[in-house]
């Protein structure tokens, strides 16, 4: 979707996001209307029309952020390097987790979470197969089954994190999924 780049559209687009992942802590997202979205964003509906079309485009909105993100980690660093050493790709994620509000609310969300973070994992999971083919030059269909589990795991972990109250400094959990993450892949690199 585009949008203008203006900072008014980008924090009124910030605030509608903010809103849901809020209201979707404690409303099954099917049950939120878009009056009661703009009046926790203290926006207009017209300002939400003009930035959004659904309560599922600005989910489509935040996963694909989230993925961008993710996608300009990667590509920073080769994927057969990520599978041998996961640490410095795990650890830009993982300050993005710490740091990014939108994250932190959707690994917290109490209802609605599993449809929400299921289509982020299979997304972050088809986009990691897709360089993974696109740099490795083939087509391993069971990686995408190793992905699908190391990615499951990962945000299970930072769940975790987060439900016991980062009880734990990040970069030991960003050390515990890295080597998750080489012993998992290391297989399918060669």
């Amino acid at each position: 979707m585009q949008f203008k780049t203006d900072k008014r559209s980008i924090k009124t687009r910030k605030a509608i996001k903010l809103a849901l992942l809020t209201l979707v802590k404690n409303t099954d997202i099917n049950e939120i209307s878009i009056t009661e979205l703009t009046n926790h964003a203290n926006i207009n509906r017209n300002s939400f029309y003009t930035h959004y079309k659904s309560i599922e485009n600005i989910l489509d909105d935040i996963n694909e952020e989230i993925l961008d993100y993710l996608e300009y980690v990667l590509n920073k660093h080769s994927f057969k390097f990520f599978g041998y050493d996961p640490y410095p790709v795990l650890q830009e994620f993982s300050n993005l987790v710490v740091t990014n509000g939108y994250i932190s609310e959707y690994l917290l969300f109490s209802k609605s979470s599993n449809n929400l973070v299921r289509k982020l994992k299979d997304s972050a999971c088809d986009r990691f197969y897709e360089i993974y083919t696109k740099e490795c030059g083939t087509d391993k269909p069971y990686v995408k089954y190793v992905l699908a589990y190391i990615i499951a795991g990962a945000f299970e972990i930072y769940h975790a994190w987060f439900k016991n109250n980062k009880d734990i400094d990040i970069d030991e959990i960003t050390k515990q999924i890295a080597s998750f993450v080489s012993l998992g892949l290391s297989d399918y690199l060669n």
